[in-house]
């Protein structure tokens, strides 16, 4: 990302939420907000009738619907396990790595009072969305349960930014990561789940998405997410991670991991898209992934 400004990746998710909850029968996620938390540009977009037409025609969703998939399934299945988390488990605290622009501290950190939750992100990132949240926010205010943590991934460690938060690592938490590790080397993601497994609570929980590398994909699915690649060049924002799951799998339970599942593109559709008359489909080229320690 450059400099001084909030993620264009960020943005353009943001802007894909706002377009699925405000035109699909039936979202799979719902962000009211994410309308206003993307930019200037996005909005025009959206309000654009002929576009927003052909954006939510059938043929456009079996094709670009596979990353509409992608972003809102990613967020639909995380809160569905924190929601888990929090009523099981006991879980009080969440942390959101590379937090973007979700909404999550307007739409929900209400209801959950007692979960204190972390925000991490660059700074620049944070300085946009802060703006945004206090302007949607009906008193202007936020939850005083949310805590906004700057952190630069390149040049510091998880543990050390939570360490200048209320974060207790005697307790037990729950860890998003979603839509961040295609932009990090591998060696990069592994050692922030190793470093993530170092400090926190037993019974900690992670769920992150992941991308596999698009030689191993067949058809549309290949020429899509070499599109994908493109695009994210041409913001600058290049994708550079992937994994084979079994690799994964055999490095994160080297660091105390259990992986509770790992869902495909295959059975993410099957879970929340299928037999949707919008044909809006979960892309092959990312899997999503949970984690429990201890």
């Amino acid at each position: 990302m450059k400099a001084g400004r909030a993620s264009k990746t960020a943005e353009a998710a943001a802007a894909i939420r706002a377009n699925h909850h405000l035109n699909a029968n039936d979202p799979v996620f719902s962000d009211p907000y994410a309308f206003e938390m993307t930019n200037s540009q996005w909005r025009l977009l959206l309000n654009n009738a002929l576009l927003r037409k052909a954006l939510n025609s059938n043929l456009m969703n079996q094709t670009f619907g596979k990353l509409t998939g992608q972003v809102v399934g990613r967020s639909r299945y995380t809160e569905d396990l924190l929601k888990q988390a929090i009523e099981h488990d006991h879980i009080q605290q969440y942390v959101l790595v590379g937090a973007g622009l979700d909404s999550f501290v307007l739409r929900l950190a209400q209801q959950y009072p007692q979960l204190k939750i972390f925000e991490i992100d660059h700074p620049d990132t944070q300085r946009t969305k802060l703006e945004k949240l206090k302007k949607l926010s009906n008193t202007g205010e936020l939850p005083s349960n949310v805590e906004f943590v700057g952190i630069d991934f390149e040049k510091e460690k998880l543990s050390d930014a939570l360490a200048r938060s209320g974060f207790q690592n005697t307790q037990a938490a729950f860890f998003s990561w979603l839509g961040t590790t295609h932009y990090l080397t591998p060696q990069a993601t592994l050692a922030t789940l190793h470093n993530i497994a170092s400090f926190t609570g037993k019974n900690s929980q992670v769920v992150m998405d992941y991308s596999i590398d698009y030689k191993a994909l067949e058809g549309i699915e290949r020429l899509g997410s070499f599109a994908v690649s493109q695009f994210t060049r041409f913001l600058k924002e290049p994708l550079i991670g992937s994994f084979a799951s079994q690799t994964l799998h055999h490095a994160v339970e080297m660091m105390g991991y259990q992986v509770v599942e790992d869902l495909s593109g295959k059975d993410i559709t099957h879970r929340y898209f299928n037999h949707r008359a919008d044909h809006i489909r979960h892309t092959h080229a990312t899997h999503l992934i949970h984690l429990k320690i201890g």
